[in-house]
């Protein structure tokens, strides 16, 4: 019995038809030779394409909920509309069309495609045949949608909001980044580049974000942007009508552009022969509000690749940082040699011992000067000894911080490698993508690994800024694009011959720091490249990250990525209900601690990581469920229970009662057709800055239940 129509050509009055259905869900593409429009339908999702007056992709709409969300000519800055001269390419399956224009000197290609049903995705391709070089850099393309006929907000926008995804609650502010197309028509948004205070913060007419959930009356289009090649955003830009639309507003949305720092840098200049290809712009319209988009963006991120690695398992680290003198009295050589010797850091293993930690991790210090990443004989031993003392006493591996070019002491590294000004003066800071540094970064890497190192800190990632050496092997001057590239190459030289050392990776254009500059995915799962996030320099004042709830974007990164992120912690800043170790337990997939706390807190923290590792599994390899941002559910499906921690932010006691439907924590259905139970509810008194650890536990054949695993109590 055939149950799938996959092809049909017709052409009927003057229609074409391509379509690819099922019996609930079709695909299909329409073009209609008398009118030139090209409809693309993806399930509820209808585009439709103009092309009688040039390349116009000017409707985009919700046939489900009668949504429109684009209405008006798409919008091609920086260049004029481009002009179609021969009909568009239609796949084979009916899925894909793809239009190709001309405008002055530029061939674009625009590609719309239907991957699934309700998912439409969109790639621009410029390219530049002729022999003169193309300036871009006021490029931006994307569809419309009309907010304002003159200073009136039309009524199918006037309550619509717009959700940054993941980063929902900003990391360094920890304000609300949701916002009406009111307030991003009449303010100003920005963006660091560092941990920087207010006056350091670089203001933009653009929202850029890795993707936006546009949602309003229970319906949502998740408009998200990817690129793992090039640095882009998906953006929104509230811009003045067009001459021919009369006065008012409309939103450009989707396409491509520049945002920040001029990233992607390759759409700046068209060399003669060059082309650049936009990330992919996918369109998925929802049921639901902006949870429904999380949901959906982290279905997609797991499907390019960003997940939870099969068994990950990763020891707790403790860092010596917090309590050895040497960070906070100043690192130099003289400091080294008075506070990091052996004997120092074997206090710290047995701190790290007696808290249940298993491992060690190095922060500045281990090396001969800072970033050098030579082992420092005449302080530690030989590293294949400490590597033995510290496994057979402890029990515990070895982890080590080994910062990158910008970050290093010049003197650890030859001369060559540092970077050098447009008059071929030597600067005072060394060049991630020198030839010379990467071979020295590589080999000095891979030794480190080959003497014990099983995890390994790419601190100090920042781009340092532009690069004139020639002998360096990059371009002239150095591009963003080649630093990452570097980053993205030493990564891969050593994970070629080490497949199983973990990398954490700071941001590449900023670390260290909270600011995230690139997209969270980028480079992650590119072969031999980094396998751990940071979380966002939540490090020095981790309790009040908390409570000032820039720590809140762990909780809604997890909601929308499942890649691991791992960050240490300053135990002593925590308190008697050890409120902090369990926060960052719970959204940090790698957990690091230091740092001895007062006695009371000491011995909370010590009960506390006993649960905590007896429950390590939820936490590592569990699926992250959202309740609320104080109640964070980890699930393991294979064995039907959940952890749920719930918190108490709050300076005073409270009677809290949760309740939830199995389904919302991923344990609706037990065996097929068999119900556990449609919803659970659990009341708890929970004291002032306070945590509670609960399990849920839906077997097949039982009735679901909650039960209680830890409350701490103060002593």
């Amino acid at each position: 019995m055939i149950n799938k129509l996959c092809f049909i050509s017709l052409l009927i009055g003057g229609i074409i038809l391509a379509s690819c259905s099922t019996k609930l869900d079709t695909i299909e593409i329409r073009q209609d030779t008398k009118t030139g429009q090209v409809i693309l339908r993806s399930g509820r999702l209808e585009l439709i394409v103009e092309t009688k007056d040039g390349l116009n992709p000017g409707s985009l709409r919700d046939l489900k909920s009668g949504r429109i969300y684009a209405d008006a000519d798409y919008r091609w800055h920086g260049i004029d509309r481009p002009e179609i001269d021969q009909s568009p390419i239609i796949s084979a399956d009916g899925h894909s069309m793809t239009f190709i224009a001309r405008t002055g000197f530029l061939l674009i290609e625009q590609t719309f495609a239907a991957p699934q049903p309700d998912v439409i995705t969109e790639v621009v391709d410029i390219r530049n045949p002729f022999q003169s070089t193309v300036v871009m850099t006021d490029f931006a393309c994307g569809f419309a949608k009309r907010l304002q006929e003159g200073s009136d907000w039309l009524p199918d926008v006037v309550n619509a909001r717009f959700c940054d995804v993941p980063y929902r609650s900003h990391p360094e502010t920890g304000e609300l980044c949701e916002y009406s197309v009111q307030e991003m028509a009449t303010k100003e948004n920005w963006f660091s580049t560092v941990r920087s205070p207010m006056y350091d913060r670089i203001k933009s007419s653009i929202w850029g974000a890795e993707g936006w959930a546009w949602y309003m009356g229970g319906n949502a289009l998740l408009i998200s942007k990817y690129n793992q090649d090039e640095i882009e955003w998906s953006l929104l830009k509230v811009e003045p009508n067009l001459a021919s639309e009369g006065t008012g507003t409309v939103l450009r949305f989707g396409g491509a552009g520049r945002w920040k720092l001029g990233d992607p840098e390759s759409l700046s200049y068209l060399m003669p022969g060059t082309r650049f290809t936009a990330g992919t712009t996918r369109y998925q319209a929802l049921d639901g509000d902006w949870p429904a988009a999380y949901t959906a963006y982290k279905s997609f991120s797991e499907e390019m690749g960003h997940r939870i690695p099969p068994d990950f398992d990763p020891p707790v680290h403790w860092n010596e940082l917090y309590d050895n003198q040497l960070w906070w009295k100043g690192d130099n050589a003289v400091n080294r040699a008075k506070y990091y010797q052996l004997e120092d850091i074997e206090r710290e293993a047995e701190k790290a011992k007696e808290l249940g930690c298993q491992c060690l991790y190095l922060d500045p210090g281990w090396d001969t000067k800072f970033g050098s990443n030579i082992w420092a004989d005449d302080r530690l031993g030989r590293q294949e000894d400490f590597v033995r003392w510290l496994k057979g006493k402890y029990g515990m591996s070895l982890a080590l911080h080994t910062p990158l070019a910008p970050w290093s002491d010049i003197a650890g590294y030859p001369d060559e490698a540092r970077r050098m000004d447009k008059n071929g003066r030597r600067l005072n800071e060394l060049c991630c993508a020198s030839s010379i540094y990467i071979k020295t970064k590589v080999e000095r890497l891979r030794e480190l690994c080959s003497k014990g190192a099983y995890f390994l800190m790419y601190d100090g990632s920042w781009f340092p800024g532009e690069c004139w050496d020639k002998s360096h092997g990059h371009s002239i001057p150095l591009s963003h694009r080649e630093h990452l590239g570097a980053i993205l190459s030493i990564a891969q030289r050593v994970h070629a011959e080490y497949p199983l050392l973990m990398i954490e990776q700071h941001d590449p254009m900023t670390g260290p720091g909270t600011p995230r500059y690139t997209p969270t995915y980028f480079m992650h799962g590119k072969s031999g490249a980094f396998d751990e996030l940071w979380g966002y320099e939540y490090m020095i004042d981790p309790m009040d990250d908390i409570i000032t709830k820039r720590a809140f974007s762990l909780y809604y990164l997890n909601l929308a990525y499942s890649m691991p992120v791992y960050l240490h912690i300053d135990l002593r800043k925590d308190n008697d209900q050890a409120l902090m170790f369990w926060w960052y337990a719970s959204t940090c997939r790698h957990l690091g601690v230091g740092g001895k706390s007062r006695p009371p807190v000491w011995e909370a923290q010590k009960r506390a990581m006993k649960t905590y590792l007896e429950n390590k599994r939820f936490f590592t390899q569990g699926i992250f469920y959202g309740l609320e941002e104080t109640v964070h559910a980890h699930t393991l499906p294979d064995i039907r229970e959940s952890v749920i921690n719930v918190f108490n932010l709050e300076d005073k006691s409270i009677k809290k009662n949760i309740r939830f439907r199995l389904e919302e924590i991923g344990l609706g259905k037990g065996t097929p057709g068999q119900a556990i139970g449609e919803e659970l509810s659990f009341n708890m008194n929970i004291p002032a800055l306070g945590h509670q650890l609960l399990l849920v536990t839906a077997k097949p054949n039982e009735s679901a239940r909650i039960s209680m695993v830890e409350m701490i109590q103060p002593d």
